[in-house]
């Protein structure tokens, strides 16, 4: 014959375990019907194992899961956003660059160095080289990609901070209205 122990919500058998003291006596039956549901099992109020179910979630819990998700999508976007690339007329026309996270990193690399030197980049027809820029260029580009990561930045957090007072304000229509294609236009 099968226990159920409700502190450690397992099923013991006395031809095979010890029987922890607290353990419920359930018939076979019992517990095939209780493992077959996977749900959590508790005692009800006769001391009875029985599957829990879900209760809904309250509009609170809804509007707070729903504030962590749209915060997610901002991140998310806004990450996708910054490793997209960039343009900079560091060399006297628009040029776009790279910007996944190893592009950043030889940026700032290549600038740190202080020297002339050539650095990948698409010209308007979208022909990518290693073209020659100055180290005065380069740390133009750099900055340029400063800016960029900053405005989208700032943009993310304005929209964060609108998901709050959405949350704070309970109001679950103006938070689904809050994304970032929206923001952009």
């Amino acid at each position: 014959m099968p226990f159920f122990d409700p502190v450690h919500s397992g099923f013991y058998s006395e031809d095979r375990n010890d029987i922890p003291k607290g353990a419920v006596r359930i018939s076979e039956e019992l517990r095939t019907e209780l493992i077959k549901t996977g749900l959590p099992i508790a005692l009800n109020s006769d001391g009875i194992p029985t599957p829990v179910y879900p209760s809904e979630p309250s509009a609170a819990e809804r509007l707070k899961s729903r504030h962590g998700v749209k915060t997610k999508e901002v991140d998310t976007a806004c990450e996708s956003a910054i490793i997209s690339g960039f343009q900079s007329a560091a060399l006297g026309t628009p040029h776009r660059y790279s910007s996944q996270l190893d592009d950043q990193l030889n940026l700032t690399g290549a600038i740190l160095r202080g020297l002339d030197m050539p650095y990948a980049c698409r010209d308007e027809q979208g022909v990518r080289d290693f073209r020659l820029h100055t180290a005065e260029q380069l740390r133009q580009v750099g900055d340029d990609f400063t800016l960029y990561k900053l405005q989208l930045l700032q943009r993310a957090n304005a929209l964060k901070q609108q998901l709050d007072l959405a949350l704070a304000a309970g109001d679950i229509e103006a938070m689904q209205a809050i994304t970032w294609e929206a923001a952009a236009s």
